[in-house]
């Protein structure tokens, strides 16, 4: 296995300039490219980006940014408007999921397998559970439950008030598989009427009763050497759109489950779906323009590296994706073609979660281990703006 390089710990905070945008506000529409706003160095000793991934997607409350380091046992709270860490919630392990929050409270999970469940600026969680296999995934929040997946192919239903099982489902193992070709993943769970649908490293998806945890259906959708179904399942109108990490990337009709259409393409991420088409970012680095009815392909635009795309973010500007080995790109959702994109060089290393879009605002979280904010300008802002963020940062 490589060794890990491990660099001199430095403050968490990483100043790269003044601290306010010209502008005072963040909201507003994201219709021009953006440019560098704040950056911040995560918690925790750095790692050489070479062995390093985050996947801690971002999430807000509106005022302030949740998310966990691959190097520190926590979830962090950070201010929107300049990085500033403004609190701390003690986990078992690190945090590699995109946390929830809710009512005034956030709920995540971490790689020990312990899902918390803390009041907002709390310092004392309200309850934990111990799972029994690190946790990857976001937990999904429904009417008082939350629905968490770990990467041992287990679901768990608990109470969201006080955290108590209420059911557990086991995927049982797949002989012909060899384990030491499972990948580290699991999906998170999406909720469907009184059913659960959860995907698992055999490549199916199962059905759940939400009550019980009984299977009420399942289908087998993963292929090739990593079947594994570790990007979320799109449910919308009676149909599911979901891959398998290797291939393929398929259309079923979820009362029958008969298979509208598949592609021979890969997923780490779920597509995002608008209307009649569907945006997919593959495990091969290209982004798909698909026909939702009939999984004919309308363009293809190529990221021009080997990582994972993520799911793309819709913006007035453009697709916002991301790769894991690459770098951040606006993508024109009606040509395919490149409108932007942003190299920050060692500071970046690679995107392997989705970017948050909030407003005019974008938070990344890169492989490098920093917090990136970046600003659309105003539209009368726009002018002396650069179309192309490409200024390093330190």
């Amino acid at each position: 296995m490589t060794s890990l390089l491990l660099l001199l710990a430095a403050p968490f905070v990483l100043d790269v300039g003044p601290k306010e945008h010209p502008s005072s506000s963040l909201e507003g529409r994201f219709e021009e490219a953006p440019v560098p706003h704040w950056a911040r160095r995560l918690p925790g000793v750095p790692i050489a980006a070479f062995t390093h991934t985050e996947r801690s997607r971002p999430t807000t409350d509106g005022q302030s940014i949740f998310l966990g380091s691959a190097s520190s046992d926590e979830l962090i709270q950070l201010s929107r408007g300049d990085g500033e860490l403004l609190h701390v919630y003690a986990a078992g392990a690190p945090v590699q999921a995109e946390a929830v929050v809710e009512d005034g409270r956030t709920y995540f999970a971490d790689t020990g397998g312990y899902t918390w469940c803390y009041e907002v600026g709390g310092t004392e969680p309200v309850w934990s559970h111990f799972g029994g296999a690190p946790i990857g995934s976001k937990p999904t929040l429904h009417e008082g439950r939350l629905y968490v997946s770990s990467v041992d192919d287990v679901l768990y239903a608990l109470d969201a008030g006080t955290g108590r099982l209420l059911w557990r489902y086991a995927r049982p193992a797949d002989p012909t598989r060899d384990s030491e070709l499972t990948l580290f993943g699991a999906p998170a769970p999406v909720v469907a009427g009184r059913l659960v649908l959860a995907g698992f490293s055999d490549g199916a998806v199962v059905a759940l009763d939400a009550a019980d945890g009984e299977v009420n259906w399942e289908r087998r959708v993963g292929e090739g050497r990593y079947p594994d179904v570790i990007a979320t399942p799109v449910l919308d109108d009676g149909d599911v759109f979901v891959g398998g990490y290797s291939e393929p990337l398929v259309s079923f009709d979820v009362g029958t489950r008969n298979v509208r259409w598949r592609l021979d393409v890969g997923s780490a991420e779920p597509p995002l779906l608008l209307s009649d088409v569907l945006f997919h970012g593959a495990t091969d680095g290209k982004l798909r323009r698909i026909d939702r009815a009939t999984g004919t392909v309308v363009w293809t635009w190529d990221s021009g590296t080997t990582g994972a795309l993520t799911q793309p973010q819709e913006t007035a500007a453009g697709l916002l994706v991301a790769s894991s080995d690459g770098s951040l790109y606006l993508v024109d959702a009606e040509l395919g073609t490149l409108n932007w994109s942003y190299d920050a060089g060692a500071t970046l290393s690679g995107i392997t979660t989705a970017p948050l879009v909030m407003g005019r605002q974008l938070i990344a979280v890169t492989n490098a281990g920093r917090v990136l904010s970046m600003l659309a300008p105003k539209s009368s802002d726009a002018v002396d703006q650069p179309k192309i963020g490409n200024e390093p940062l330190p």
